[in-house]
């Protein structure tokens, strides 16, 4: 009797933590995953379920933050100025307090909890630990530079595994791609794959700041333009322009005359001065590649020509001189076309019958002479003793 009331103060408090045990697990909140890893500006979706022991009613249930300090009672996300426009319940509040979070930022990385008030004083609950909220961006890995040909590889990488399996989408100068996955894999890579290149998450509207893939290569086959004709004339030149696409732009180039093993000249651009055929060579890093040859042609100048044309009337005899001209050519087959025509303009310039009858009037308003001496004054072996007026030799001179 007396080891049993020696006794009855233990029993008794085992007996009341028998009670408190069976009474804390009627406590409890399931969340659908602890750890969120959610993209940039897109949605979240954080869901529980809780229980809580018989004969207590729910005065308030709400999310909240990870406050870092110790609080009395922390504050519900929907009355958080940084929470309430982008938080909405969907649960049905009594035992599903599932919560939405849309356009979430690195500044919503917290550790968020559930938490529940009952009716009773100091009867409630804070699901702990919570659920653990982190947000990424996407980052583009790609060589920077690669060569015609060459494999390459473009991965999209995020900081942390996203929850919801995403489906990668790929662009190129802002046109979608087909592939999906989260690397983009290019065996032989052309120039023409070459451009800004980001990804996203098929469903997102966040799309990954853009990278350029450069793809650099040899020269093409350089094209020579000509600044005028080939056919130039003895003295002249002509300037040749060798153009070629590359990547990166082909500085060095050299010009050749064929059937000459070394370089007549150097530079983009050469003046030929001398005929001959000649072609260029465009040289960068990844090579060098040579144009045709084009010919130039350096041809005589053309001789002096003079033509003399005389008229006489009333024993006088007008020479008309026609200075000295120099016709160039430019080609062969178009010198007697262009003399001819020349000529021919020439002679109708000077209208003979118009200059010839312009004179005789000039004589004959001038020269008031018997007819008997109209003879001998048209006679050239008289001419020299003959003796016109001065003021007939003024005007005809």
């Amino acid at each position: 009797m007396l080891m049993w009331l020696r006794m009855a103060p233990a029993l008794h408090l085992i007996f009341l933590l028998i009670i408190h045990r069976v009474s804390s697990a009627g406590w409890g909140v399931n969340y659908s995953t602890s750890h969120i890893c959610a993209l940039q500006d897109s949605t979240v979706i954080m869901n529980c379920t809780f229980t809580h022991p018989d004969g207590l009613q729910i005065m308030r249930a709400f999310w909240h933050k990870d406050q870092g300090i110790q609080v009395v009672e922390p504050p519900d996300l929907s009355v958080d100025s940084e929470y309430s426009q982008r938080l909405q319940y969907l649960g049905d509040k009594q035992q599903n307090h599932t919560v939405r979070l849309s356009h979430v930022t690195k500044k919503d990385e917290h550790e968020y909890y559930f938490r529940f008030i009952t009716n009773v004083t100091h009867e409630k609950w804070t699901g702990r630990p919570g659920v653990i909220l982190s947000v990424t961006d996407l980052q583009l890995e790609s060589p920077e530079r690669v060569t015609e040909g060459d494999s390459v590889r473009l991965t999209c990488r995020s900081s942390c595994n996203l929850t919801d399996t995403p489906t990668f989408i790929w662009y190129r100068n802002s046109h979608t791609l087909t592939n999906i996955g989260d690397e983009l894999n290019i065996r032989s890579v052309s120039r023409t794959e070459a451009g800004h290149y980001s990804c996203g998450v098929q469903g997102q509207t966040y799309i990954s700041p853009a990278v350029y893939l450069d793809v650099t290569y040899a020269p093409d086959t350089p094209v020579i333009f000509l600044s005028g004709s080939a056919i130039i004339k003895e003295g002249d030149s002509v300037t040749l322009m060798c153009i070629s696409n590359s990547n990166p732009t082909a500085l060095n180039f050299s010009w050749f005359e064929e059937n000459q093993s070394s370089a007549v000249g150097s530079g983009q651009s050469f003046s030929a001065v001398q005929s001959g055929r000649f072609y260029c060579e465009a040289h960068n890093p990844h090579g060098a590649q040579r144009s045709d040859a084009v010919t130039v042609t350096v041809q005589q100048g053309a001789g002096k020509n003079i033509i003399i044309i005389t008229a006489t009337s009333g024993g006088l005899l007008v020479i008309i001189f026609i200075i000295l001209f120099a016709i160039v050519f430019k080609r062969k087959s178009r010198r007697s076309a262009v003399k001819e025509s020349v000529i021919s303009d020439t002679y109708a310039g000077l209208n003979l019958q118009s200059a010839t009858s312009n004179l005789y009037n000039t004589l004959t308003s001038v020269h008031h002479r018997p007819a008997e001496n109209s003879c001998s004054t048209l006679d050239p072996q008289s001419s020299s003793e003959h003796h016109n007026p001065p003021i007939n030799r003024r005007r005809l001179q």
